[in-house]
């Protein structure tokens, strides 16, 4: 079963229902099974709207680019209690059901928690992996903290506040980066889907119980692009560099000078991206 919903500035939202019945929502134009198909996952409490800019780049026009809604964001529904591990199986899952065989993975922040696990649970698909502002290990004590902090900040009014909303902006570098107009959208979707505890706390305890990564990393055999800011608050370059280095196949590590943590959605790491992933697809492509 496929839905179509009407969206103006870049691929429509589409929805797929898989065997089990939960929808899950991607973007993605006509797929051209001829092409390498980049799968995009997105960063905590955002959508696939975060990859408009590359939808609209014609740089990344050579490729069938396929944004999915992860679970507890955006258009995806059916699970009230989920992993990652379940977002990877889901997005596999709907892949199928497109007929993508084999692609290109890119996760930002948590998206790259799923990229990860995906190339765990279906390595002989995964041509290659794109990993950006992430983090391959559980979250950290001091992180968990902050993390409730501010989420009892987001929750104590029925709309998040100004000031609850502009600390979310961080990972962005907030409406002085993006415009007023910009923000403006993203902060009527945050409110829309995520505003209380029914919209907050599933997505954050996904985030905050999650597993470590560490000792699998060698596992993973696809050839992986890994892209840090210098200016991520999260994730520091130092324990980028010290997880990455345990990938069973790293072919890149790229720090961006003054690269905020959602690295791929505004400059200069928008611009780094621009230039560094396309390389690396037609880099595998035989």
């Amino acid at each position: 079963m496929e839905e179509s919903i009407t969206n103006n500035d870049m691929a429509a939202l589409q929805t797929k229902t898989l065997q089990s019945g939960i929808v899950m929502a991607y973007r993605s134009k006509p797929i051209d099974h001829k092409r390498p198909t980049l799968v995009l996952f997105h960063s905590f409490l955002m959508d696939s709207r975060l990859y408009e800019p590359q939808f609209e780049d014609p740089v990344y026009g050579e490729y069938n680019l396929i944004a999915i809604d992860e679970h507890g964001h955006g258009g995806s529904r059916g699970r009230s209690d989920f992993t990652f591990w379940d977002t990877a199986s889901d997005g596999l899952e709907l892949l199928t059901m497109l007929e993508v065989d084999r692609f290109f993975v890119l996760g930002t922040s948590q998206g790259g928690f799923i990229a990860l696990r995906m190339a765990l649970l279906a390595p002989e698909r995964v041509t290659g992996l794109i990993l950006v502002g992430t983090n391959a290990d559980s979250e950290t004590p001091q992180n968990v903290s902050i993390f409730r902090d501010g989420r009892d900040k987001w929750c104590e009014t029925r709309v998040p506040t100004r000031e609850a909303l502009l600390g979310k902006s961080v990972s962005f570098g907030g409406p002085e980066v993006v415009g007023e107009a910009r923000y403006a959208e993203i902060c009527e979707r945050w409110i829309s889907r995520h505003a209380g505890p029914q919209g907050y706390d599933p997505a954050l305890n996904c985030l905050c119980e999650r597993d470590s990564l560490l000792e699998r990393l060698p596992e993973i055999t696809a050839s992986t692009l890994v892209l840090h800011g210098t200016n991520d608050k999260v994730y520091s370059v130092d324990l980028a560099r010290s997880w990455s280095a345990r990938l069973g196949n790293l072919s890149q590590f790229v720090v961006v000078d003054g690269g905020y943590h959602y690295l791929s959605f505004v400059p200069p790491g928008l611009e780094s991206c621009r230039k560094h992933i396309p390389d690396f697809i037609d880099s595998l492509q035989t």
